[in-house]
């Protein structure tokens, strides 16, 4: 039994306001059931209060109601109500999963990167690079797009990329491995 309202769902399909919160990997089973891999420690009591997920399917989130999940210490088993086989299962494989920006967490918005969008980007060797559009989470990566010379350039998130990070002044400073500018542009 859920213990999210289902207008929260509605909310945010009106508002289109999400966040991720990690991506099916695998189908297992005959009944439909798929592996779920999530970005932060979920508890089983807070996944079973879930009415539905988004599941982002061609850049649109499809909103499907879960009819059950089973947690084990080394896997999460999402079961949802129109998905009733193995078949089925496959075409969600390595898709996305978002939940309405209004229920998340605290802990989670600290440790997201988000806030970044409209920084700057400065290379150590280049100087600055450009501006944050937009943070992108692809397949458990998060990925900085940055404005540079008018083109998108995609920057991974993570070490040995970043050098320091300045969430008051929305700066990022990151060492690009010889070549990358190039070879992304």
């Amino acid at each position: 039994m859920s213990l999210y309202p289902i207008a929260l769902f509605y909310d945010s399909i009106q508002n289109e306001q999400y966040f991720q919160i990690g991506s099916f990997k695998k189908p297992i089973g005959i009944d439909g059931g798929l592996v779920a891999s999530f970005l932060y420690p979920f508890n089983h009591t807070e996944l079973v209060k879930l009415p539905a997920l988004f599941v982002e399917i061609d850049a649109i989130k499809v909103p499907y109601s879960i009819k059950n999940i089973i947690s084990t210490e080394q896997k999460t088993i999402v079961h949802l109500n129109l998905i009733q086989s193995k078949t089925a299962a496959y075409a969600l494989r390595n898709l996305p999963l978002f939940l309405p920006i209004t229920l998340k967490p605290k802990w989670v918005q600290a440790t997201l990167p988000y806030s970044l969008v409209d920084g700057l980007v400065e290379e150590v060797v280049l100087g600055q690079l450009g501006k944050i559009e937009a943070i992108y989470c692809m397949r458990d990566q998060y990925m900085m797009a940055v404005n540079y010379l008018a083109k998108e350039l995609l920057i991974p998130y993570c070490k040995p990329f970043l050098i320091h990070v300045d969430e008051m002044q929305k700066k990022v400073t990151i060492q690009l491995p010889e070549g990358y500018l190039e070879a992304m542009l």
